[in-house]
C-alpha cells in the first residue's frame, strides 16, 4: 500500500456582533462543504501546514489554538491522516474564487453543521466551539547545543563560560525551522535566557517578527541554580504581562518554571502535558483564555 498522506486543517473561529462563527469552504472538484485543510508540502510541520492552508483557502491569517486531534480515513485506497487545530483570526483579506475553493462562508455553529458534508467536520465544530478563544504561551527548551566537552576543548576564548556555549549545526537548523512553527501560534513577546544557546534559538523568530529579545537571567541555568525563587518570581511576572509569548530556557530550569506555572495557574503539576522532559527544540504550549485560565495544554515535539 502507498505511504500515508499527511494533511492538516483548522476550525477557524471569529466573533462579531452576532456571536461566534466558523469558516466553511466549498470545493467544486469534490462538490462538498468542508473545513479548510490540505496536504503537507515536503517536510512541512502539520502546524505550519494548517496555518498555510487556512490562508490559502480563506484569506485568513490565523493563530493556532488547542489541538483537536486527528482523523484517519482512506482516499482511493491510500490511508490519509489529518491533524486538526482550533484557530482564531489575526487578520483577513478577500480571496477570489478559484478551481480549488469557489465559496467561503462564515456561519454560526448550527448553520455550519447543517451545511458541512462530513459528520467528522461537524464533530470538530462542536469540539472547537466548546473551547474559548485563547492565546499561546510557549515554554521552549533551546535547540541542540554544542556538547559541553567539545566547547571546553574548542580553544575559544570564552570556552570556560558555559553560558557562551553555542548551538551546533543541527541546532542552528532547528532555530531556523522554529520561525514558521512559532509563527503558527503568533507569539508577540520573545523572552529568552541570556545564555547564548537560548538567544540563538529564538533570535531568528524575533528577527522575523521585527522585535527585540527580552533577556531574563533568571531563566538561565546559572540564574536558576543561584536563586530558584527568583526564577519562580520571573515566571509569575511574565505571566502577568499577558499576551502571546514564547519563553526559551534550559532543561534544568524547566522543572522549576513549569512547577511555578502550575502553582500560579492552579494546574496539576503531575499532568503529563507539563512533563519537563523536553527534547532540544521542543515546547509546552499553554492556551490561555481571556480571563487568564488555561483552556488546554499541548506539547510541541522537536
Amino acid at each position: 500500500m502507498s505511504a500515508r498522506i499527511e494533511a492538516a486543517g483548522a476550525v477557524v473561529v471569529r466573533s462579531n456582533g452576532a456571536g461566534r462563527q466558523v469558516a466553511v469552504v466549498h470545493r467544486p472538484r469534490r462538490s462538498d462543504w468542508s473545513l479548510p485543510k490540505g496536504k503537507l508540502e515536503g517536510d512541512e510541520r502539520h502546524e505550519v501546514a494548517a496555518v498555510r492552508e487556512v490562508l490559502e483557502e480563506t484569506g485568513v491569517r490565523a493563530a493556532l489554538g488547542p489541538y483537536l486531534g486527528e482523523r484517519s480515513y482512506e482516499v482511493e485506497g491510500v490511508p490519509k491522516r489529518v491533524r486538526w487545530w482550533r484557530a482564531t483570526v489575526l487578520d483577513e483579506a478577500p480571496r477570489d474564487a478559484d478551481h480549488e475553493i469557489d465559496d467561503l462562508r462564515w456561519l454560526a455553529a448550527d448553520e455550519a453543521k447543517d451545511l458541512l458534508t462530513y459528520a467528522e467536520d461537524r464533530d470538530l465544530v462542536d469540539q472547537a466551539l466548546a473551547l474559548p478563544d485563547t492565546t499561546a504561551t510557549l515554554v521552549l527548551r533551546h535547540a541542540e547545543a554544542m556538547k559541553r566537552a567539545v566547547w571546553r576543548d574548542s580553544g575559544d576564548p570564552l570556552a570556560d563560560l558555559d553560558s557562551a556555549r553555542p548551538l551546533d549545526d543541527h541546532g542552528m537548523e532547528q532555530a531556523l525551522g522554529l520561525v514558521d512553527l512559532l509563527a503558527a501560534y503568533a507569539p508577540r513577546s520573545v523572552v529568552s535566557s541570556d545564555a547564548r544557546r537560548c538567544r540563538a534559538t529564538v533570535e531568528p523568530y524575533a528577527a522575523h517578527l521585527g522585535t527585540d529579545l527580552q533577556l531574563e537571567h533568571d531563566l538561565s541555568e546559572e540564574g536558576c541554580e543561584d536563586d530558584p525563587r527568583a526564577t519562580r518570581d520571573t515566571v509569575r511576572r511574565l505571566l502577568q504581562a499577558g499576551g502571546p509569548a514564547v519563553w526559551c530556557t534550559h532543561r534544568p530550569v524547566l522543572p522549576v518554571a513549569l512547577a511555578a506555572l502550575a502553582a500560579v495557574l492552579d494546574l496539576d503539576k503531575r499532568d503529563d502535558a507539563l512533563d519537563p522532559r523536553l527534547k532540544p527544540g521542543a515546547a509546552v504550549v499553554l492556551h490561555r483564555a481571556a480571563d487568564g485560565s488555561v483552556a488546554a495544554i499541548d506539547r510541541l515535539p522537536a
